[in-house]
């Protein structure tokens, strides 16, 4: 019996100090939260676009599957190009790439986008 009394007690001094804080706290709205699109300042040099249109020109001695991909190998473009002609093509591709990966017949070729515009001469 004594020791279920101490039993007893010492749960009780348990759950006592396992007081828990329910204050709730709100939070301090801001004078300059924006709540609708309407009241957003927006610095006017911001480009909202998320891609970017470019202008391709391939050149190449072979019929082939021409591929325009990212650096991570996803693809944006493919079309099969022919032979000694300039192949003109327009693309979309995100704002943030820098360049493309231009595959042709087993060659692969890293290209800068520049001006919004890409030109390579495959061998």
């Amino acid at each position: 019996m004594k020791k279920l009394a101490i039993v007893f007690v010492a749960s009780l001094l348990i759950f006592a100090g396992c007081k828990k804080n329910l204050e709730v706290m709100e939070p301090t709205p801001s004078p300059a939260q924006v709540t609708e699109m309407a009241n957003m300042q927006v610095n006017p040099e911001f480009d909202w676009k998320t891609v970017k249109t470019v202008q391709v020109s391939i050149l190449s001695n072979a019929n082939a599957v021409l591929y325009i991909k990212a650096s991570d190998g996803s693809a944006y473009y493919k079309a099969l190009i022919p032979s000694g002609k300039i192949y003109y093509v327009e693309i979309t591709i995100p704002s943030h790439a820098k360049d493309v990966t231009l595959e042709l017949a087993g060659q692969h070729a890293t290209v800068p986008v520049e001006n919004g515009k890409i030109n390579y001469m495959f061998d």
